[in-house]
Parts: C-alpha cells; sequence; structure tokens
C-alpha cells in the first residue's frame, strides 16, 4: 500500500494514448488472468481512473463498529480514527513510516510505547479495511502469485471465472491468506470472493454487491454472507487530489 507501484507506473507508460484503458497483458504471465483483469478495470476504472484516484476516503463498518480512513494512495499518508474503549482514537501516519506517526486518544497526544502501540494497530486496521475495499485492483501488485482456475457454476446456477491469489512469503501482513476471486462474466466485475486464512481453513465467503461510481473509479458498497450485508462502507469519497485539510490533527 501507499506510492503507486513499480507494475502500475509500468502499466501507465503502456496505457498511453489508450482511452479505455492499459492492456495488463505485459504484467500476468497467465493470458485468461489478464484477459479478466483487463475487463475488470475497463469495467471499474475506465480511462486510468485507478491512476487518477489519489485520494480515497471511506468508513468500514461491521456492526456497531466503524473505522474512518483517509488515504493519499501517492504518497501514503493515512489518517485514521475510531471509537475505542469509549475513546476517541485518531492516528497520523505515513504507510511508509508506521513509526514516525503520531496517535491522540480524546485530542491528548500520546508518546512511548503506547503511541507505537497504538500506530501498529491503526496501520494494521488500515491494511485490512483498505484491501476489503480494493481487493480487485490490486492483483497485478509485487509478491501476488495469482492463477486462473478455469470456469465454475454455484448452487444458484451462475456461472463463474475463478482467480486465486495467493502471497509470497514476506508479502503484507498476512501472506498465509489465500483468496479465490470469482468474476461475472456479464458484468465483468468480481462480485464474490472465497477467503481462507490459511491452507487448511475452509473458504469464508463474501459477496461484492452494490458496484457504485466513485469519482473516477467504482467501488463495491457491501460485503454480504447468505444475502445479508456483513462488512458495508457507509461513506465512500474518490477525489483526484487531496482535499485541504485531509490529515489535520484533531482539534485541542
Amino acid at each position: 500500500m501507499g506510492n503507486r507501484t513499480a507494475v502500475a507506473a509500468c502499466l501507465w507508460v503502456l496505457s498511453a494514448g489508450c482511452s479505455s484503458g492499459p492492456d495488463y497483458s505485459a504484467a500476468f504471465s497467465d493470458p485468461d488472468v489478464a484477459r479478466i483483469y483487463t475487463r475488470m478495470m475497463s469495467e471499474m476504472a475506465p480511462d486510468n481512473g485507478w491512476e487518477e484516484a489519489r485520494y480515497l476516503e471511506f468508513d468500514w463498518a461491521i456492526g456497531q463498529t466503524v473505522r474512518h480512513h483517509r488515504w493519499d494512495r501517492w504518497e501514503g499518508q493515512v489518517r485514521y480514527e475510531v471509537q475505542t474503549q469509549g475513546q476517541n482514537l485518531v492516528a497520523l501516519f505515513n504507510s511508509n513510516d508506521v513509526a514516525a506517526g503520531r496517535v491522540w486518544l480524546d485530542g491528548v497526544e500520546q508518546t512511548g510505547q503506547e503511541a507505537q502501540d497504538r500506530l501498529t494497530s491503526a496501520y494494521r486496521a488500515h491494511i485490512n479495511d483498505s484491501y476489503w475495499l480494493i481487493m480487485p485492483y490490486k492483483w497485478a501488485d509485487p509478491g501476488v502469485q495469482i492463477r486462473y482456475m478455469g470456469e465454475q457454476s454455484d448452487e444458484a446456477g451462475r456461472n463463474w471465472e475463478v482467480v486465486e491469489l495467493a502471497f509470497d512469503d514476506g508479502t503484507g501482513l498476512t501472506p498465509q491468506n489465500r483468496y479465490l476471486a470469482f468474476v461475472n462474466p456479464e458484468t465483468g466485475l468480481m462480485e464474490r470472493w472465497h477467503h481462507f486464512p490459511n491452507a487448511e481453513a475452509d473458504p469464508a465467503p463474501s459477496d461484492w454487491t452494490d458496484w457504485t461510481q466513485y469519482g473516477p473509479i467504482r467501488l463495491a458498497v457491501n460485503r454480504r454472507v447468505d444475502g445479508v450485508p456483513r462488512i458495508h462502507f457507509p461513506h465512500l469519497r474518490v477525489e483526484t487530489s487531496v482535499p485541504e485539510g485531509a490529515f489535520d490533527p484533531p482539534p485541542g
């Protein structure tokens, strides 16, 4: 997360002069994955929308827990806010140097080990929550092992093209995770995933629903399990520039 990857920068160059977006055939050795991802990106972010989407603001919600994120993708700057044990926590950090960040509880800046522990927790939450939001955009990231699993039909008779994502050791915070991405061949969008926390785990399915346009890109608002929203994003905002004051510390 954070600064744009070298892969993304290369794809930006490849896309020059292409109105519908880049061709991802150079990013994947599997031509079926390249085909599916190129179509998916053209549906989610035409005209290089993902490259243009610099600033993301989102609330990640499950039950009564709501975590607020502001994120400058290009520079890696993050503002994270959450209610924790009756206190309002605000953390400001750069994902490239989390330890240099700052954190406040009810407007009082924390120091020492308390600050470092809170920053580590905030960073982990940001990585988790942003992946729940933008995973379909991240197939071409460094360290991702990806392969086409073929066509499958589900219990309702719907047809899918299925792609597996795993990770090199040391990639991200949870390299033991694995995912199956289910892409609807009619819409070109990833509309379901199966998450495997480790090699022995059973799949945890979520449907990615309510794809909606925000600025230059589309995002899925709800993650449904058996038709019921489990994780959702009640607030979403995407901009091509960083709004003034987005990363201000809390008042006080």
